[in-house]
């Protein structure tokens, strides 16, 4: 995708991003790059849910208890709302605030080298549009067929969007090279 090279035989420019597509001359984030990112940010979710669960884990507000017998053997089940709510909160809360400041990036973001913007114009996302893409996220998440579409979609896309970035309006952009 580079020009021919200079005479010379010189080789040509390191370190710059092209004129491949994208939006302000940074190209869109690959899938594989944002799938990098969700593997950081899940792991800081799951250390976050831990410590929920080993804080809350004596008490029974919002907990449901299920108990079924198969074959004779009781098997006992807990499930506790009160995490699985405040680890939304806490989700909604860190997307909003890192994707919604100045930088557009999550700490994944950050680690893989990718930032969101808004697709238009390829401004700051803001906190109002960051916080509806959080949500949509999250909800397209907790229906699994549709949280697996919305991971794969940038896979065919044209922008690499996913579904909660084009229900919001907003493009994902590598901000380094690899490598």
């Amino acid at each position: 995708s580079y020009p021919a090279p200079p005479p010379g035989g010189y080789p040509p420019p390191r370190g710059s991003f092209g004129a491949g597509p994208g939006l302000l001359g940074a190209p869109y984030a690959s899938w594989g790059l944002r799938v990098g990112g969700y593997l950081i940010d899940g792991v800081i979710f799951f250390v976050v849910n831990l410590i929920l669960q080993a804080l809350f884990r004596r008490s029974n507000v919002l907990v449901l208890h299920n108990a079924m017998t198969t074959r004779g053997v009781v098997h006992h089940q807990r499930y506790d709302f009160l995490v699985y709510g405040l680890s939304a909160v806490f989700i909604l809360i860190y997307c909003t605030v890192l994707v919604g400041g100045p930088r557009g990036q999550t700490v994944g973001m950050m680690a893989v080298g990718a930032r969101a913007v808004r697709n238009e114009s390829g401004a700051v996302v803001g906190y109002g549009k960051a916080f509806l893409r959080s949500l949509v996220s999250l909800l397209l998440g907790y229906t699994v067929i549709v949280g697996i579409l919305d991971v794969l979609w940038p896979l065919w896309d044209a922008k690499n969007q996913t579904l909660h970035d084009k229900a919001v309006g907003t493009v994902v952009l590598r901000t380094r090279n690899a490598g």
